[in-house]
């Protein structure tokens, strides 16, 4: 079993550190390398949903010889739920697709479009999710290189038109309490596009939850796929 991961806005591979050894042995954990970040840096950024997700599908083309699964949190959610969309039209369906910490992409836009905002706008943003070291905030020459990566990200997200198109396979949902960006109903609001059996779990936390309480989401991603392969196998 192979568990796809697209990270955060502004994340790379790192979103996901600790994930390979927690899944182990269940799932083989691969996170998307976007453009513009890691070993991809320096290529030109992706700023819309179809190009990022042709250029995730491209990094998917090996999962037809088995099962896999998807999974994404926040910006990644979206991008995570066009794909598993994407490649189901190619034939390639997902055990499961997992999404976190984002409102169902059936809802309309709320508040300021992040993409638009002036530097410290968007900044100030940061601070409140609470998810960039403040090393990071107070270097001119990091944000410098964030920024635009993070701008980028937003914009694929936030001229996403809404879509109500069911996951073509079972939908698992996971956020937080306490996330002041994401609020419960419009977490729970993904059980419309998934069927009878979606789950969604709140967990303790901020926006970040995927960080702070990673063993326990760890465990239930977990739990999940060993169960979905029983169902399979039976």
């Amino acid at each position: 079993m192979i568990l796809f991961c697209v990270p955060f806005a502004g994340g790379g591979t790192e979103a996901f550190d600790g994930w390979r050894e927690a899944l182990a042995p269940v799932a083989e954990v691969r996170v998307a390398r976007l453009p513009g970040r890691g070993t991809r840096y320096g290529e030109p950024l992706v700023d819309s949903m179809p190009a990022l997700v042709e250029d995730l599908a491209a990094q998917c083309e090996d999962l037809s010889r088995g099962p896999f699964a998807l999974l994404g949190y926040s910006f990644g959610s979206y991008a995570a739920h066009a794909l598993a969309l994407r490649l189901a039209e190619r034939g390639r369906v997902a055990r499961r697709l997992f999404v976190g910490g984002s409102r169902s992409p059936h809802l309309p836009p709320l508040g300021p479009a992040r993409h638009l905002m002036r530097d410290a706008e968007l900044m100030a943003e940061l601070r409140a999710m609470n998810g960039t070291a403040p090393e990071v905030l107070a270097s001119a020459e990091l944000m410098a290189m964030y920024l635009p990566i993070l701008r980028a990200d937003f914009r694929v997200a936030e001229t996403y038109p809404p879509t109500a198109t069911p996951a073509p396979c079972p939908l698992t949902v996971f956020g937080a309490s306490r996330d002041a960006f994401v609020p419960t109903a419009d977490l729970s609001a993904w059980s419309r596009l998934g069927g009878d059996d979606t789950e969604v779990r709140v967990y303790d936390g901020d926006h970040f939850v995927i960080r702070s309480e990673r063993p326990l989401i760890c465990r239930a991603v977990r739990a999940h796929l060993l169960l979905d392969a029983l169902n399979t196998a039976s």
